[in-house]
């Protein structure tokens, strides 16, 4: 009865040492589920000031690209005017390669050299003076 009541004792000694191991894990488990309570609370503020500031920071960011675009608008509408004034001048004005050609044709014609009509009236007279004359 002695070895029963020894075995018995053993039991509850083993019993007791883990009832203590386990009270010591549901304490660790309690202090966990303490510091991820507050470390929900914390999180949830933050997801709200990030929704409070993104809803303010989205209407701010529409508004900037409202305004993009309208100055996207207003550069299009400048470049069509810049494009239709170039288109302007291009018709109106010799390119200087252009330019260049009429010069090196009249540089290689050299029309001062020609007469003009009342030149060519007055040599005719001449000549046919000296004609008569002889």
């Amino acid at each position: 009865m002695v070895d029963q009541s020894q075995n018995v004792y053993q039991d509850i000694k083993a019993l007791q040492s883990s009832i203590l191991v386990l009270r010591q894990k549901i304490k660790y488990l309690v202090h966990n589920e303490k510091i991820l309570g507050r470390n929900i609370l914390v999180l949830n503020k933050k997801i709200a000031s990030a929704n409070t500031s993104d809803s303010q920071g989205s209407f701010a960011s529409n508004e900037k690209i409202e305004e993009i675009f309208k100055k996207m608008k207003d550069i299009e509408n400048r470049m069509k005017g810049i494009e239709s004034s170039l288109e302007m001048f291009s018709k109106r004005y010799a390119r200087a390669e252009d330019l260049k050609e009429m010069k090196y044709v009249i540089d290689n014609i050299n029309p001062l050299e020609y007469t003009t009509i009342e030149q060519v009236k007055k040599l005719i007279k001449e000549e046919m003076q000296k004609w008569q004359l002889n």
